[in-house]
């Protein structure tokens, strides 16, 4: 794996890197959850070293050496990513991160970037730590969905590919290099992102009915709010949990997950006669919903 297998063991954390204004945590916390072979994962900031070795080598190796990159583009991003920097968040256990994480690598490898300027953060999937890393390098970046590959310049992000890419690894990467137009995939969560960070004040009803009209022609589905929703309640950001949630409910009005979700966040926030009247609502769109019955029951019961 040439340039970045050589030199794996030397990777450093990208001191002036920063998302906008928000810096990344400067301290290295390398760790691997045991268990059993298929509930190993690796957190923290993590080498390809360890991505080569059992248990995920079997899926990494492959993956990485499947890979054909797109050559003609390549050459034409190796001089614009000579300046760049790159953090990759990730999961051992996420099928999309064992899927692009070796080929994003396997691109910046032809492309000759120094693994010094590769940062990869592993995240848990455990549910009071969703999508968080052990020292929490995640923090205002807003990590959501998994694998996420940010682009810094001068220690300011300049762009990211979410999951997935939109065209190809190698063209959205070009994309986002050569600082042209680029909206990564959860167009949703951005619009809500930027607008929690622009209203510092209590967001009131007719505040999240206009987010809701402006996020609508780009929500694709209601999960993209919805595990938004869940991993910033694992975080403990209540403030956006709530408008993810809220928000939904007015996107997807026929949707049962949805209220059933927003009844989670109501009940974890002790507000018990709103997590009923969201169970309920949910009960009313798919009665044979024996999960959400049981919460109520178990609220009741209390």
């Amino acid at each position: 794996m040439r340039t970045i297998i050589s030199l794996v063991m030397a990777m450093a954390i990208i001191a002036n890197i920063s998302c906008r204004s928000t810096s990344l945590a400067h301290q290295s916390y390398k760790h691997e959850q045991t268990g059993s072979i298929e509930n190993k994962m690796l957190l923290g900031e993590n080498s390809i070293e360890k991505l080569q070795q059992e248990p995920y080598g079997s899926w990494f190796n492959k993956n990485y050496a499947d890979y054909k990159p797109d050559t003609t583009v390549c050459e034409i991003l190796k001089s614009k990513l000579a300046d760049k920097g790159f953090v990759i968040f990730m999961g051992t256990w996420c099928s999309d991160s064992r899927r692009e994480v070796p080929r994003m690598l396997r691109i910046l490898d032809y492309c000759g970037v120094n693994s010094s300027r590769i940062k990869i953060i592993m995240l848990s999937n455990q549910d009071s730590v969703y999508k968080q890393s052990p020292a929490h390098e995640e923090r205002g970046l807003e990590i959501h969905r998994v694998p996420d590959l940010i682009v810094f310049e001068k220690g300011r992000e300049i762009g990211r590919i979410v999951e997935s890419p939109v065209l190809s690894l190698e063209r959205d990467l070009l994309a986002i290099a050569s600082k042209e137009k680029y909206s990564p995939n959860y167009g949703a969560v951005s619009i809500l992102a930027d607008f929690i960070k622009k209203n510092k004040t209590a967001v009131t009803r007719n505040k999240i009915l206009e987010l809701a009209d402006t996020i609508k022609p780009f929500s694709k589905s209601s999960n993209e709010l919805n595990t938004y929703g869940y991993v910033k309640m694992a975080a403990k950001e209540m403030d956006r949990a709530e408008i993810a949630f809220r928000v939904n409910a007015i996107l997807y009005p026929g949707d049962a997950n949805v209220f059933d979700s927003l009844g989670d966040f109501y009940l974890k926030n002790s507000n018990f006669l709103m997590a009923k009247e969201s169970f309920q609502k949910a009960l009313q769109i798919d009665p044979a919903n024996e999960a959400t019955r049981k919460k109520i029951e178990q609220m009741q019961n209390n």
